[in-house]
């Protein structure tokens, strides 16, 4: 199993690179629980990147990269959309009750409450997201 994944910026896409978290994670040895915060944390990082980070019509080239590394495991997320670090999205404020409660925004929470360490750059034009945790999590 290779450690990269290649896919255009299409929500059809998602499917495959499930797939592929699931198969890596199962090579890499994570156990279970990592590979479903891995695969959560890429579907919420991914679609966003290819609902907000493109304009309509415009074809992109999202990469994932999943690797271990002195006992963490780390998920590197790369593409060619518009420049955005999801990072400096401020935290949702805690709502008063369910039915004041927003309907979505929570994906970036989902994202840093599922990693131990997140990380963002801008690198050659591309957004990098990097995201990991200790392999011994779950």
């Amino acid at each position: 199993m290779s450690p990269q994944l290649r896919i255009a910026n299409d929500l059809n896409a998602l499917g495959d690179m499930s797939s592929w978290v699931a198969a890596t994670c199962k090579a890499l040895g994570l156990s279970d629980t990592l590979c479903y915060r891995f695969d959560l944390a890429a579907n919420e990082a991914v679609t966003n990147t290819i609902s907000y980070g493109y304009a309509a019509g415009v074809r992109g080239e999202i990469t994932l990269c999943l690797v271990t590394d002195s006992g963490n495991a780390v998920l590197e997320i790369e593409d060619d959309g518009a420049a955005f670090n999801p990072l400096e999205v401020p935290e949702p404020a805690t709502p008063e009750s369910l039915a004041t409660s927003p309907i979505g925004g929570l994906g970036v929470q989902l994202i840093r409450s599922s990693m131990a360490k997140c990380e963002y750059r801008r690198r050659d034009g591309r957004n990098v997201l990097i995201l990991q945790s200790p392999v011994t999590d779950g």
